[in-house]
């Protein structure tokens, strides 16, 4: 049976409560769009598994609470995140703010190596915007981060993002994927191998690989 993927990797959503972690989420493994959520109690995730490069790279994303009173449980989760997004709401300039929080936890708690992106959400909500785009930017500038502006309710840079995302965990992890790689493609050249050696003799004109 064919391997389902090849990689699993841990990737983490922080951010004020009521900023739509749990709908960019929905958005991406389900393409589902709910206006009301209840507030995420602690922690919850989905699965999804992507290809990137070749490569079937199964995610496992985490939805963290906001809210003050579940800190203490969300913080035990960014020790094993391979990837963390940072989201505010570009019609909350307090959820601006507090950025500099969230990325002050992931420094103290998130290995080393950590990949992060930062990402200014509800931006269909043009008319309630507090937070420039150029604001985003120069903030993702200062934390030598990537920066997308998405909309769960439009579907806007959900699937860039988190692909995105996805492709710096694989570049972060390079070396252990260029093993995968090698081992991969050992595997194909054996069978190849065990096909050549099934051919019946008396096949001499049929296309051959040598592999001397």
């Amino acid at each position: 049976m064919a391997k389902q993927y090849d990689v699993l990797f841990r990737l983490l959503l922080i951010g004020d409560s009521g900023v739509g972690k749990t709908c960019l989420l929905c958005r991406f493994t389900d393409n589902e769009f709910h206006p009301s959520h209840i507030s995420t109690i602690g922690v919850d995730f989905k699965m999804k598994t992507i290809e990137v490069d070749g490569i079937k790279v199964r995610i496992q994303i985490w939805d963290t609470a906001g809210q003050e009173r579940y800190q203490t449980i969300t913080k035990q989760y960014y020790r094993r995140a391979q990837g963390i997004f940072l989201v505010y709401d570009i019609s909350s300039e307090r959820s601006y703010q507090h950025i500099m929080k969230w990325a002050s936890d992931v420094d103290e708690y998130a290995p080393d190596g950590v990949q992060k992106i930062l990402i200014g959400n509800k931006a269909d909500e043009e008319e309630k915007r507090q937070v420039g785009k150029e604001q985003g930017l120069q903030l993702a500038k200062e934390y030598g981060m990537d920066f997308y502006e998405t909309s769960a309710c439009t579907n806007v840079n959900i699937k860039e993002s988190f692909t995105r995302l996805t492709e710096l965990v694989l570049q972060a992890h390079k070396k252990e994927l260029d093993g995968l790689r090698t081992y991969a493609a050992d595997e194909l050249n054996l069978v190849e191998l065990e096909e050549e050696a099934s051919k019946p003799e008396g096949t001499e004109h049929s296309p051959k690989t040598c592999w001397c």
